[in-house]
């Protein structure tokens, strides 16, 4: 097992900066804003990172996101299926090219500051917290990947408002596109954090005497869920226009990653408690 989480810490990134370079090598093709096979790639780094996540978890008997570090190694990867899946569905493989550097700097920073060895983490014996943990991050991840097409569909409509139809107007999707593609992202989004949250205040409970709404971390949740579920269900109900969606996404792009941020700071003990 050793060996093996040695080899995967080193390939994992690679795999990410192939996958990247796949789609670099598109632009400028006239099949660029079609399906085409850098998804090979994606998928070849999924499986990879995913052989990874398996191998430092069985060491430890665990689900692998036991430190930060971990944590933001499964953030990459649940980032880039939840990617995958969009750009499947959607069947256009443009926006790879801008995608791809973020889980690729997530999971180098996991694989050369984290742990070499990875550690226990007591709370995951529980199988409520697991439950917690794992919409969690998944939640995070599509939100953050929501986030990453309002900024796109934002750009693009800024491009086209102002008519400069550079490089980033020929190789991205069309704005109907990108918003089927934020509006998938944050809809799975919002069941991940309606999961986390249920299975949260269900283990919460168990722990706790009390739950104080006003720890930072509780807060952003909440804060986040409501004003993600504004443009879900108003979209769905076309009471929500594309570009107040996109508007939306990065707000809660920008709550997400506060709320990861601040969770990461030694001032604030986890959940106001440990």
């Amino acid at each position: 097992m050793t060996e093996a989480n040695n080899a995967l810490l080193v390939l994992t990134p690679l795999f990410y900066m192939a996958a990247f370079l796949a789609y670099k090598a598109r632009l400028g093709s006239n099949r660029t804003k079609r399906f085409s096979r850098p998804i090979l790639a994606v998928v070849a780094a999924l499986a990879c990172h995913f052989a990874l996540l398996y191998t430092r978890g069985r060491m430890i008997g665990q689900p692998s996101w036991t430190t930060y570090y971990d944590t933001f190694s499964a953030l990459a990867f649940l980032m880039t299926l939840t990617y995958a899946l969009v750009e499947i569905a959607c069947r256009n493989a443009s926006t790879g090219y801008d995608f791809l550097p973020v889980p690729f700097a997530l999971v180098t920073y996991a694989a050369a500051f984290g742990p070499h060895v990875p550690k226990r983490n007591p709370l995951l014996d529980s199988d409520l917290f697991t439950m917690h943990t794992a919409p969690a991050i998944g939640g995070i991840a599509a939100l953050l990947v929501g986030g990453f097409y309002g900024v796109l569909y934002l750009r693009l409509a800024r491009a086209m408002q102002r008519k400069k139809f550079g490089d980033l107007f020929q190789r991205l999707p069309d704005m109907d596109t990108l918003a089927r593609m934020n509006y998938a992202a944050l809809v799975v989004g919002l069941v991940l954090v309606t999961a986390a949250i249920g299975w949260g205040a269900t283990w919460y409970s168990d722990v706790f005497d009390q739950v104080d709404i006003l720890q930072p971390k509780i807060a952003f949740t909440l804060l986040i869920w409501v004003v993600l579920l504004l443009p879900v269900v108003g979209r769905f109900f076309s009471r929500w226009s594309d570009r107040w969606t996109a508007i939306c996404s990065v707000v809660i792009l920008v709550l997400t990653s506060l709320s990861v941020v601040v969770s990461m700071l030694p001032i604030f003990e986890f959940h106001g408690h440990m």
